[in-house]
């Protein structure tokens, strides 16, 4: 049975749907808001800087720990690392560590492949100046789905792998094609095709949605890092997540995948007020140390 404080949070998500009509400015503001609505856990220090050229929010609890790369969801359009700082916190915490949160480029000022192109060069800069087994690409939503399509982009190009890679409810086809869009249309109280359909096209213009770098779960997986998969089973982005997995061991890839019961898009966003949501951010936190732990 669903707690309390669960269902307090999915009638209010329900309540306030995403709007279509509204601006991107209140869109952009209404996401940050989030951000500024929780505090950042203790200990954590906070400076601007920049990676591969791209702005950049950096969060340290150790200096010798591991180093995130989190890529912000919010389609490709919303979001920054101000609306994900709380996220980010914990993560640099439970880490004992640094996350680096990229201020990619947002279409439909920069569409596709600027979000690409930017966590790309910051990849590179990233395992250019860190060991790469001490290091972790993570994403959420849109930012799960770059996190994908950037590991896919630095193997062609001969990169170091980082030691792992976590995605979070990650939007991997661009496409709303699965048929969770409709089986759990009435469940989830935060994604539905309509609200798919407003992102994809900003990002992608008039490409093609089955494009592998722009629906990674079309793309060659092979050679890609350890990863979790992190999807609740009560969101549209759930058979697609699934595919995911099953790509990347067809591909050989050491993956894990974790269906949290009754949960929604991102509840992670929530972990203040939502057990779960801390659960699930100290669940990939243990993911990377287990992965970035270098033997002696």
């Amino acid at each position: 049975m669903a707690s309390a404080e669960l269902e307090r949070l999915r009638m209010q998500l329900t309540a306030v749907p995403f709007d279509a009509a509204q601006s991107l400015t209140d869109a952009r503001a209404g996401i940050d808001a989030l951000g500024d609505s929780y505090a950042v856990p203790d200990g954590v220090k906070i400076e601007s800087t920049e990676l591969g050229g791209t702005p950049a929010e950096r969060l340290t609890f150790d200096d010798n720990g591991p180093v995130v790369l989190y890529l912000h969801g919010g389609g490709y359009v919303i979001g920054s690392p101000k609306s994900h700082r709380h996220v980010t916190g914990l993560l640099a915490q439970l880490i004992k560590g640094v996350v680096i949160a990229l201020d990619y480029r947002l279409a439909p000022e920069a569409p596709f492949p600027a979000a690409l192109d930017d966590a790309l060069r910051a990849f590179r800069e990233l395992v250019g100046v860190s060991p790469p087994k001490r290091c972790a690409i993570v994403g959420d939503s849109a930012g799960g789905g770059l996190t994908f399509s950037t590991l896919v982009a630095a193997h062609e190009s001969g990169l170091a792998m980082p030691a792992c890679a976590v995605g979070i409810s990650p939007w991997v086809n661009l496409t709303t094609d699965s048929a969770s869009y409709d089986r759990l249309a009435a469940h989830d109280p935060v994604l539905s095709r309509e609200v798919v359909e407003y992102f994809a096209p900003r990002y992608a213009g008039n490409r093609n949605r089955n494009d592998p770098r722009l629906s990674p779960l079309f793309a060659k997986l092979d050679g890609l890092p350890p990863t979790l998969i992190q999807i609740g089973d009560r969101e549209c982005f759930l058979g697609d997540a699934v595919g995911m997995h099953e790509a990347l061991i067809a591909a050989g890839v050491d993956t894990e995948i974790a269906i949290w019961k009754e949960m929604f898009h991102v509840w992670h966003l929530h972990w203040p007020v939502l057990r779960e949501g801390r659960d699930a951010v100290s669940e990939a936190a243990a993911f990377i140390m287990r992965r970035t732990a270098i033997s002696p």
